[in-house]
């Protein structure tokens, strides 16, 4: 026959158990107990076709925003998705939310879609490597007006 000590310890280790189950749930509904993604390299080829077209949309940004950051989005899902990323909303890079959201609901929607292609190089130059794997074909720093 169970004493009242005993019930009171199995109600406490039930109750311990219960706050250690639903603090682990939050913290995968939260993403925190998620691993980066195993990403594979690109190849020399991708590498230098990614660039070129990089390039392209840059010079074309003057003349059409707009367009030159959907190409921007699109190129980036690309690498992004050659490279073996999950393209889930939740497991996007923060950049890549964030370039989408500057892009398509700025107030000032010219400073917008600027931020947004910033954004988008930055993630291209993380997912290349390093800041250098972006140097455009002629190799002179750009800045973007």
């Amino acid at each position: 026959m169970p004493t009242q000590t005993d019930t009171g310890n199995l109600v406490t280790i039930l109750v311990v158990a219960l706050v250690v189950f639903v603090f682990l749930f939050l913290l995968r509904a939260a993403g925190l107990g998620r691993r980066r993604p195993k990403l594979r390299p690109l190849p020399a080829e991708s590498r230098e076709r990614y660039i070129s077209e990089w390039d392209e949309i840059e010079t074309k940004f003057v003349d059409a925003p707009e367009q030159a950051v959907r190409e921007a989005e699109s190129l980036v899902m690309s690498m992004l998705r050659e490279r073996g990323h999950p393209l889930t909303e939740r497991d996007l890079p923060d950049d890549v939310r964030r370039a989408h959201k500057l892009g398509y609901s700025s107030r000032d929607k010219t400073e917008g879609m600027r931020q947004a292609l910033l954004r988008y190089r930055g993630v291209m130059e993380r997912m290349m490597g390093s800041a250098a794997g972006m140097t455009t074909r002629d190799e002179r720093p750009r800045e973007m007006a």
